[in-house]
């Protein structure tokens, strides 16, 4: 059973910091896990390698055995397509919904391929330069996403791309609606959500830690319970997210614990179950995660 921990906006004002970076990558050392970190290459106009901070620690990251991927180029809500219902429902997102109803026409016109495709080179450019790295993977901010999208990431070469997701109930728990019925998770749905291309799909299942409080800490849990439980039925991987600096803006360190006795509960359900849990970053996973066949692949 693969878990793959993956974080997403770093070097994101607002979202992110050096000093909750560093803590960030501390617990995941605590409990073995490598993760994906998913990082902005042009965050308020600077790019990363003018980031002398950032530079550092994620170097030292990759060296550690962490994987760098990129997150859009600016993080723009609509740069790779157009969010996901659940996340521009989001009380944050109001100016979002605000531009996507005023200038919803040109938005979608300008999500060519080509101009998709300038961006994806641009910001690879902007990671692998600062960095000396080479990057696999890509998760669009917000999970704005377009059919375009995946070409152009296919047509880029990048191996995978995480930016479609299963569990839609973590949302609904962030925007108060209660009872948060899980979805369900199957191989089906995983299979359906690979790109018929060279490119590799590795879905996200949900967000649970978004300033989390310890009063929805318990039916937190038991989604991401849930969840790890569909995609162990499934043998498919288990990909939750977390953001850099509101895992550790909610109540009293209450984030860090989340993953504390979700990392736990998964080795203990692998375990109970025969099987090995293997903690991997999103491009190991890429090589060794089930693929659909093309006659089943489809692009929705």
């Amino acid at each position: 059973m693969i878990f793959c921990a993956t974080v997403d906006d770093v070097c994101y004002e607002g979202y992110s910091t050096e000093a909750h970076l560093t803590n960030l990558l501390a617990l995941f050392q605590e409990l073995g896990l490598p993760a994906t970190l998913f990082t902005v290459p042009l965050a308020q106009g600077i790019p990363l390698g003018e980031r002398s901070g950032y530079v550092d620690i994620l170097k030292q990251a990759a060296s550690g055995g962490h994987e760098v991927a990129q997150h859009g180029l600016e993080h723009d809500r609509f740069e790779c397509g157009v969010p996901p219902r659940m996340i521009m429902d989001l009380p944050h997102e109001g100016p979002a919904r605000e531009r996507l109803a005023r200038e919803r026409d040109a938005i979608e016109a300008a999500l060519t391929t080509p101009a998709i495709r300038q961006r994806l080179a641009q910001g690879r450019r902007i990671i692998e330069d600062a960095l000396e790295i080479r990057i696999a993977g890509f998760r669009a901010p917000c999970l704005s996403i377009c059919d375009n999208l995946f070409h152009a990431l296919d047509q880029e070469g990048y191996l995978y791309d995480s930016s479609r997701h299963l569990q839609e109930a973590g949302w609904d728990l962030l925007n108060g609606v209660r009872p948060a019925i899980p979805r369900p998770i199957t191989r089906e749905i995983y299979d359906r959500l690979q790109y018929p291309g060279r490119l590799r799909t590795l879905p996200l299942t949900a967000e649970y830690t978004w300033y989390l409080t310890w009063e929805n800490f318990d039916v937190t849990m038991d989604l991401a319970q849930h969840d790890f439980r569909a995609c162990l039925d499934a043998g498919i991987p288990f990909v939750p997210i977390c953001h850099v600096s509101p895992i550790q803006q909610g109540e009293d360190e209450c984030g860090f614990e989340f993953y504390r006795r979700l990392a736990d509960f998964a080795r203990a359900e692998a375990g109970r179950r025969g099987e090995d849990l293997e903690a991997l970053t999103l491009a190991a996973a890429a090589a060794k995660a089930p693929s659909a066949t093309r006659a089943e692949a489809s692009v929705q």
